[in-house]
């Protein structure tokens, strides 16, 4: 009896859930496949974009009025690197204030301007047409707008036509002390088209410059734009802050999620997408708040995420593929070694490998010379020089050079639906309908009775479970279904490769458990 196994792109990955009860379509482990157009496939890897005077651990696209640039810093040193590979040095910073810089950033006033803020200095800005700040980063004007007070924010962000700031520390230099004020709020005055806010104290003007504290019990990590309102996130809570004509106004929105680090939401389809410490889950901006992780991959992340290197966590949205990246260090890694994907499509899950990736950020491709807007892609940054861009080839970075990479899909304890023992899978037939002429494909698979027993896939043992060499372009050559040697009520197999596939549907045959 052939059961077919259909939307193979509408299953994904599930790590959760016990492998007997995972639908036939969803995989219990994969690595570098991407779920889409109904089917799974090996996903793209990644070219060698430039190689930049530093060993970038941050990168931003600045869409100019007139051109465009990739921004990249490490420390207290910021490059610009145009379409056709010029370089040029925008700012460098000198002294234990910038030593291991964690930097973000914002772009402002329609792409106008772009302002940089590692936490620890005064922020910086660099605004298109303006005669000093045209081509190098400037402290904001005004930032420090009473001479004994120095104030460093841990994330700024645009929201409309103001900046806010958030999570200050104000040193102050007639008494020496520090005041660390993690839930404190600062807004700029509002800017006129192809300008920067140059106020930021309050009462000064009739303007939004004001400065004040939000309820919350814990330090605020980022802030994000969502239907006009800007959406403050602590480490266990989130307000909305609105600005109007009526003044600033703030309210709780929620007092049991919040987020784990900076750069850990984004915005899709007018929802926002977070990671927080306990879950990843997404809001509409209306008190709709919806787990993605419960049951799926939750406890996957938090038990591979290193609890250590938390600050390096970062999302990067792939409009064109539907995707949202969680880029983060997993084992004992300091940097982000592997990418969590959802798909928010097909609401799906997968795995790809991330070797030494300090960030990634998405802008328009880099083709002859010229930033094409029409297509996306993602950039990355390495523990190198090196930096990176996705390309249709199938080669990724290891750490030093760009090598072939290995895809994978696993299913444990694949069953028919009938659990009682009645029939035994006896075959497998998995479609491939996009391969290379000279593809060949491994296949390991054994079947099993006992539903207690785990299997390793990962590795060949020759007297525990049968390995195929399937060719997919030879039906004469093992090259349309798997027979294993050992049958049982459950299947397990991975199917494994180093270059391109797609498996469009699947297939199992049952025969009752008596039948000889």
């Amino acid at each position: 009896m052939a059961i077919p196994i259909e939307q193979l792109g509408k299953g994904g990955l599930n790590t959760d859930l016990p492998p007997m009860i995972v639908p036939q379509n969803t995989f219990t482990d994969v690595l570098n496949v991407r779920f889409d157009d109904e089917a799974v496939s090996t996903i793209t890897g990644e070219s060698i974009y430039r190689t930049v005077s530093i060993a970038p651990d941050y990168g931003i696209h600045w869409r100019r009025p007139d051109q465009g640039y990739n921004i990249f810093a490490k420390d207290g040193s910021i490059v610009r690197v145009d379409a056709a590979g010029n370089q040029s040095t925008m700012y460098s910073g000198s002294g234990s204030s910038y030593t291991n810089s964690d930097w973000q950033g914002t772009l402002f006033n329609g792409g106008y301007a772009i302002v940089l803020n590692n936490g620890r200095t005064t922020p910086l800005y660099c605004l298109y047409g303006d005669i000093n700040a045209g081509s190098a980063f400037l402290p904001l004007p005004n930032w420090n707008y009473l001479s004994n007070l120095t104030i460093t924010a841990k994330v700024v962000r645009s929201l409309n036509y103001s900046l806010v700031a958030a999570n200050l520390t104000i040193a102050d230099s007639t008494t020496g002390l520090t005041t660390y004020a993690p839930s404190t709020v600062r807004i700029s005055v509002q800017a006129a088209t192809g300008a920067i806010p140059d106020v930021w104290q309050p009462g000064t003007t009739t303007d939004t410059a004001d400065e004040f504290e939000i309820n919350t019990t814990s330090p605020i990590l980022d802030m994000a734009e969502l239907r006009g309102n800007m959406f403050i996130y602590s480490s266990d809570s989130i307000s909305i802050l609105s600005i109007g004509v009526n003044g600033t106004r703030v309210v709780p929105y929620s007092e049991s999620y919040g987020i784990l680090s900076v750069d850990c939401v984004c915005e899709f389809d007018g929802k926002h997408f977070v990671v927080d410490r306990n879950d990843i889950y997404l809001h509409n901006g209306s008190g709709n708040i919806e787990s993605l992780a419960d049951f799926r991959i939750k406890k996957y992340f938090f038990n591979n995420l290193n609890k250590d290197a938390i600050d390096k966590v970062h999302v990067t949205r792939h409009a064109f593929y539907k995707e949202i990246w969680i880029n983060y260090p997993k084992g004992s890694s300091t940097v982000c070694n592997e990418a969590l994907i959802y798909n928010y499509k097909n609401n799906t899950w997968s795995k790809r490998q991330a070797t030494n990736m300090t960030y990634s950020f998405f802008g328009p491709a880099n083709v002859s010379n010229t930033f094409q807007y029409g297509k996306e892609v993602v950039y990355f940054t390495t523990t190198t020089s090196t930096t990176l861009v996705e390309s249709s080839g199938y080669q990724m970075w290891n750490g030093s050079a760009l090598a072939s990479y290995t895809s994978y899909v696993e299913k444990k304890k694949l069953n028919s639906g009938d659990v009682t023992g009645s029939s035994i899978i006896v075959s497998l037939y998995p479609i491939f309908d996009t391969v290379p002429i000279d593809s060949n494909i491994t296949i390991r698979v054994i079947g099993q009775n006992n539903y207690v027993k785990d299997v390793d896939l990962s590795i060949d043992d020759p007297l525990l479970k049968d390995t195929f060499t399937f060719l997919p372009n030879n039906e004469k050559s093992q090259g349309y279904k798997v027979d294993p040697r050992v049958n049982g009520r459950v299947l397990n197999y991975r199917i494994t490769a180093t270059n391109y596939w797609r498996l469009a549907m699947m297939a199992l045959d049952a025969k009752p458990a008596d039948r000889r």
